[in-house]
């Protein structure tokens, strides 16, 4: 019967090297091991296991279909065991500037509600945040970080998906307790005032796509020229605001808005992060990216990021 509460943890490291290379003497010239011992420690690690994870091949070795299954999961809890390694001995050495540019759409209902954590567990490193047009971060050569929305893929800059956007109705419990009724059919909506940041077009976009085009003829509107005031005015309980979880993940999970309609659209971009050359190697501008990038459920491995 495997012994897996006294699973042999030394092994796993031989087995990864022997999955990568698929052959133990390549593994064992890797990590300084001879043939005989790399061979020991795997087949200490099938009896433990209690099934077989390579056979061989050749002059080398080829996984089971058991020994691909764990190599898979092994090979990632190493990369996860040294990412975590080198985040640690950065965050003891790192101090120093980090200059963040972003739209304030951004900055306002996402960055201001989570960079408390970055600053707390990184307190020598001083962030200053700067508030431009989402379409003017990707331009500045001054800044280690740009965050904006868009379709990403700037040529002159390393840059990744934080997230894909979709957009539906939310508004705060103040809205109903005003109304004195519930929002959960379209109908509804015509005893709302729904908030723009844009001309209308996104809502308007919203009821067509939702089989209902010109409802927004029969409802009041309220314009404001920033995303973040939209949201902020649906929080209070003013109307009903297009926004995405992204942006509202915060005030959603806390109750402060809700989502009336499941139904959503495509916003047509993401929110990306992107870094100049310059910057991309620094330990500090590489710390907040891999915060950032977990943040968003992205830090899939440490390759991630190029190689500095």
């Amino acid at each position: 019967m495997a012994s897996i509460r006294n699973l042999p943890l030394p092994t796993l490291r031989t087995f990864e090297a022997a999955a990568r290379h698929q052959s133990f003497t390549k593994a064992a010239s890797e990590l300084n091991l001879t043939d005989s011992a790399v061979s020991h420690q795997i087949r200490r690690l099938e009896e433990s296991l209690g099934c077989s994870l390579f056979i061989k091949s050749g002059r080398g070795v080829v996984l089971t279909d058991a020994g691909r299954v764990f190599a898979k999961t092994v090979t990632s809890a190493m990369q996860d065991i040294l990412a975590s390694a080198l985040r640690l001995t950065d965050a003891e050495q790192v101090q120093g500037r980090l200059d963040i540019a972003c739209p304030p759409m951004f900055a306002n209902t996402w960055l201001a509600k989570n960079l408390y954590d970055f600053c707390e567990d990184h307190s020598a490193i001083e962030c200053h945040v700067r508030l431009v047009e989402n379409q003017r971060v990707h331009e500045l050569t001054d800044i280690d970080v740009g965050i904006s929305f868009g379709s990403g893929g700037w040529a002159d800059r390393w840059s990744t998906l934080l997230a894909h956007v979709n957009i539906g109705p939310m508004c705060s419990p103040l809205l109903f307790e005003r109304l004195g009724r519930t929002i959960s059919q379209l109908s509804d909506l015509k005893a709302a005032t729904l908030l723009h940041w844009d001309d209308g077009s996104e809502w308007r976009r919203w009821f067509n796509e939702a089989g209902a085009s010109n409802y927004d003829q029969h409802t009041r509107h309220l314009y404001c020229s920033d995303l973040g005031m939209a949201i902020d005015l649906a929080v209070h309980g003013t109307g009903v605001a297009l926004v995405s979880d992204t942006l509202s993940s915060s005030d959603l999970k806390r109750g402060i808005l809700i989502k009336p309609f499941s139904f959503s659209i495509d916003a047509f971009g993401g929110w990306h992060v992107s870094c100049n050359t310059a910057s991309i190697n620094r330990p500090g501008v590489r710390l907040f990216l891999h915060w950032l990038l977990a943040s968003f459920g992205r830090e899939a491995s440490w390759d991630t990021l190029p190689s500095s």
